[in-house]
């Protein structure tokens, strides 16, 4: 099972691809966008367990 960490990498790997038509390359940007905010959510939801209580 791949992470987020390791989908992201493999669709920027994707979009460096010539033989991209218009509409795989928006989907796969689509995608992309998604796990991007995806991992976002995941550091800040990881960050606010690891602080110190006040």
């Amino acid at each position: 099972m791949l992470t987020i960490y390791d989908q992201i990498h493999a669709l920027r790997a994707e979009l460096t691809s010539y033989a991209l038509s218009r509409s795989e390359r928006k989907q796969i940007e689509s995608e992309l966008a998604n796990l991007i905010s995806a991992q976002v959510e995941r550091d800040h939801a990881s960050e606010a367990q690891v602080e110190p209580p006040d």
